[in-house]
């Protein structure tokens, strides 16, 4: 980093997709940030994942790179170029022919295919493929020699964002003594979701013993709202169940998490979400590693069915006594 620090005045980091990975990468926006202080540092999204850094208090600006529309790759070097970036910083491997032809001189990422890795002129000396992805982006940005511990994840909610989300809790008549349990049952690989028969047996459990309150988070794509209708049906004669699958967006579905005391999900992008905000998560893997791909931090709950069994093996029976076992922490 001392190489070259001096002379290095404005910053751009890539990070476009998907919504899990800008999360992670918000982690990467700190550390910049403090290795850089002085700097302008920006940060190429697309409009899906701009809402995730918004309100970031490390960045300078937030660039949209408008990915479906019409000669969006050659306007968006356009405005690259325009912005004349003494360094790119890309997270995102394939965005090396990207990061080239935006005219920064300092390319700084990584891709195993030799198709994209030569368009970065600094790159790691070794690839450790095997690590969590927070652990190869910090593998990639090793050559800038970033001082400091990597900060975790932090998606930034404004109070008036948190303030909202309490209110429409309180309006169903969620109070803030309640145990409030998210439910995320769906996911864009269905190799990635717990059964929905195990999710209304572990919802109606945690109803019954402990006069849980539920929400549905969800996609409002048709296979997703089926999930969450069906969901909401089978505890639909309780009261404690609110139905927001298809309602929220990013913003909001982030400022609901953090009023959650738990966050169930399989491995996905508001798995990461939820995480950001400071709330524990119990997540299920199969087709995934957790250990390349699991939410971050501490105290978090990982369920593993390693037989990749569609997550038959993992049992609501299993659950409930992780969840019994959290409660008696508290």
């Amino acid at each position: 980093m001392g190489s070259f620090k001096n002379i290095i005045k404005k910053i751009l980091l890539i990070r476009y997709s998907a919504i899990g990975d800008v999360v992670l990468a918000t982690s990467i926006i700190e550390l910049l940030r403090r290795n850089y202080p002085q700097n302008h540092l920006s940060m190429l999204v697309t409009q899906i994942t701009a809402p995730i850094v918004e309100e970031n208090p490390f960045l300078d600006r937030i660039i949209i790179y408008n990915r479906n529309k019409r000669f969006s790759y050659l306007k968006c070097v356009k405005v690259l170029r325009q912005e004349r970036f003494d360094i790119i910083v890309s997270l995102q491997g394939k965005a090396g022919l990207l990061a080239f032809l935006a005219g920064a001189k300092e390319r700084v990422g990584f891709n195993q295919s030799l198709r994209y890795r030569y368009f970065y002129n600094l790159r790691p000396k070794k690839w450790y493929p095997e690590k969590h992805a927070l652990d190869r982006y910090l593998n990639m940005v090793e050559p800038l020699n970033l001082e400091g511990e990597i900060p975790e994840p932090k998606i930034y909610l404004t109070k008036e964002e948190e303030s909202v989300a309490e209110k429409v809790l309180r309006e169903k008549g969620v109070s803030k003594e309640d145990f409030l349990v998210g439910f995320n049952p769906v996911s864009a690989y269905p190799a990635k979701e717990w059964l929905l028969k195990y999710y209304i047996q572990l919802g109606k459990e945690l109803i019954e013993k402990y006069n849980t309150k539920i929400i549905i988070f969800g996609k409002g794509d048709k296979r997703s709202s089926t999930i969450c209708y069906q969901l909401e049906i089978a505890l639909a004669k309780s009261e404690n169940v609110l139905s927001l699958a298809g309602k929220t967006n990013l913003r909001q579905l982030a400022a609901l998490a953090k009023c959650c005391q738990l966050f169930i999900t399989g491995d996905t992008g508001p798995m990461h979400i939820a995480a950001a905000v400071g709330t524990k998560v119990l997540a299920f893997f199969a087709s995934t590693d957790p250990k390349k791909s699991g939410p971050v931090g501490k105290e978090h709950i990982i369920l593993e069915d390693k037989k990749m069994n569609w997550m038959k093996n993992i049992s609501p029976e299993k659950v409930l006594e992780k969840i019994d076992a959290y409660l008696r922490k508290m």
